[in-house]
């Protein structure tokens, strides 16, 4: 180990590779921290003296990794980059960015929605992830980050019954009233209800087979489900069946325009709106597909098989839903019983009057 004039300490490292790298620092403890440092990520296999930023990597990442998703989805990725993590990282050198740099982007987003928190933290995960395995890096920055939770949505997240009724009554136009009982009798996904064409119904069974995004207002050309979980062939109930059998079959698709064309982001939103006019409640699509699932609980139908009709890749998704409706079920069990016993209360005092 030398000093050198400008007052710096400098040693010469001899890799087991037998390539020499050099270590410079102000003290003799940052040599030797350094060139711990440097021996670690040789046996990691990480590229010594690679100073590769994010913003570099995320270009590589993007286009290597990314490029054959459908334009949707590219599009959050590149939002969730852009918008939230390109002005915080970009310029770090990948090897610098340590988990409460990661905890800092979350932190400027921990107001904004669980599902946009999910997406920036995903992206980051992905993007050092693969650095990782690319050899750049020897750990990933974004491991045991969480997003921050917000209160629970008190808002009604499934149609009652009753509301379920006064909706398949009230919606009288033929393409917005199929759109609807394909959510609501059959679980699908908005994309995947303006993907269905008549020739996925053969029988009493539909196939789930392909699905409708939108970039800007045209269709996506590319028409994958989400997953592979996601392609499925669900029983056909008697209410989907009369709906169906119904419906006008101009088209190749089930849900088409207003000419009886390829739907548009515009006409889907125009369709829309039109159902949410004709009921007296608030009511989104996802909703729909929200109350089938809840059906599903209300009807006895097990864990697996709900997760098979949703079309979900993990579990763990339907048993939220179904762990929700559970503890909605156990407050209105806590109602009734509230009820009863101030009826019965009442009931005591008119007999000891009379």
């Amino acid at each position: 180990m030398k000093k050198r004039k400008d007052g710096r300490y400098a040693k010469k490292i001899s890799l087991p590779d037998g390539t020499q790298k050099f270590v410079y620092g102000k003290s003799i403890a940052e040599v030797n921290q350094k060139e711990r440092c440097m021996l670690k990520e040789f046996e990691q296999g990480i590229k010594l003296g690679d100073n590769t930023t994010v913003g570099e990597w995320a270009q590589e990442w993007f286009k290597v990794y990314k490029s054959s998703l459908r334009a949707k989805t590219k599009l959050n990725y590149m939002n969730a980059y852009n918008n939230h993590i390109f002005p915080y990282l970009s310029s770090m050198p990948l090897k610098a960015v340590r988990p409460i740099d990661i905890q800092k982007v979350m932190g400027e987003i921990a107001d904004k929605s669980e599902d946009l928190q999910r997406k920036v933290l995903n992206t980051m995960g992905q993007i050092f992830k693969t650095a990782k395995v690319n050899g750049l890096i020897g750990s990933n920055p974004t491991e045991g980050i969480k997003i921050t939770p917000h209160a629970t949505d008190e808002r009604i997240k499934a149609l009652t019954i009753e509301q379920q009724d006064i909706l398949m009554k009230s919606v009288t136009e033929p393409r917005a009233r199929v759109f609807c009982a394909l959510c609501l009798y059959a679980g699908l996904r908005k994309s995947e209800a303006l993907g269905l064409v008549w020739s996925d119904i053969k029988g009493s069974e539909l196939s789930v087979r392909r699905s409708i995004t939108f970039v800007k207002n045209q269709p996506d050309e590319n028409h994958e489900l989400k997953s592979k979980s996601a392609y499925r062939t669900i029983p056909i109930v008697d209410k989907l069946k009369e709906v169906l059998d119904s419906a006008p079959k101009t088209n190749f698709s089930i849900i088409t325009n207003t000419t009886g064309g390829q739907i548009t982001l515009t006409s889907f939103r125009r369709m829309w709106k039109y159902v949410s006019d004709a009921v007296p409640f608030h009511v989104h699509p996802h909703m729909l597909r929200h109350t089938y699932a809840t059906n599903l609980y209300h009807a006895g139908v097990d864990l697996k098989t709900a997760q098979h009709l949703l079309g979900h890749s993990d579990i763990k998704m339907t048993a939220n839903i179904y762990t929700h409706v559970n503890k909605g079920t156990v407050k209105a069990a806590s109602l009734k019983l509230n009820d009863f016993l101030s009826g019965s209360q009442n009931g005591s005092q008119n007999k000891k009057k009379a």
